[in-house]
Parts: structure tokens; sequence; C-alpha cells
């Protein structure tokens, strides 16, 4: 089902040899602009990505996020970056973009980019809150897959 996605994570690995999230946006060149979460371009998000702001492209993120869960935002960013390049450009017309598709396959991007795997017969019996301890992602991305 996501075959496509996988090939691509791998043909990222394979190319920079890294899996680095920071090694990674400086490779492809997307500049990651920390900002208050108040501030207005977030719009109450935690993230997002900018394919052509000032000619650039960016992330902007809040900066008050603990770091794993920076570096898995940042990777799911990613993901819209590499495997949205359509998508995005009309993404704010819900009746165009299958919005909770694009933020799936960016999770699912993410999650393999950083060989996380979940094991659903090892945490058989956890509650969401202990595969969050367990993998050092918060409730709500894990929410997605279970």
């Amino acid at each position: 089902m996501n075959s496509w996605i996988d090939t691509i994570v791998m043909g990222l690995k394979e190319t920079y040899d890294s899996n680095d999230i920071y090694t990674l946006y400086d490779y492809l060149n997307i500049q990651i602009v920390k900002l208050e979460s108040r501030n207005i371009l977030l719009h109450g998000n935690e993230a997002f990505y900018n394919r052509n702001f000032l000619d650039r492209e960016m992330v902007f993120i809040r900066n008050d996020l603990d770091l794993n869960i920076e570096k898995f935002i940042l990777a799911h960013e990613l993901g819209h970056a590499l495997l949205h390049t359509k998508a995005l450009q009309s993404a704010f017309n819900k009746n165009l973009t299958n919005i909770g598709k694009l933020e799936k396959q960016a999770n699912y991007f993410a999650f393999k980019l950083f060989d996380i795997e979940l094991n659903p017969i090892e945490l058989d019996g956890f509650s969401l809150n202990q595969i969050s301890s367990y993998t050092g992602l918060p409730c709500e991305i894990l929410k997605i897959f279970y």
C-alpha cells in the first residue's frame, strides 16, 4: 500500500547515507525556522512546510517542542516536501485534497525514516500512553496508527 513511500525513504537514506533529520534538511537545502508557538505563521499548529517562501523551501516549527517530537515533526514535514509536491499547491482547498490521507502518508514517511516499527504483538495490552513512553512519540501521532 505504501511501498512507494518505502522506496522514497530508502533512496533518501542511500543517497545521503543518513537518516538524521537535520543533515537531510541541510542536504536538501530546506531551511528550518523556529518560531514562538503563538506566532501567526503557525496558525496554531506545531509546524508547517512551505515550498516557496521568499524563493526558499522552509519549515516553520515551534521553538518549544521536546527534541524527539521536534525531530518527528520535521520528518513529517519532510514527508510532505518529498511526497506531496503537487498536492500541497492546493492543500488549502479541501475539496480538491484529501488532507487526512496526506497527513497519514507524512506520518508513515517519518516512521519509516526513523525505522520505527510498532510491533502489535510486542505492544499488545499497552495503553496509548505506555506506547508513547516506549517510542518517545506523542499520543496524537500514535492515535493515527492505533
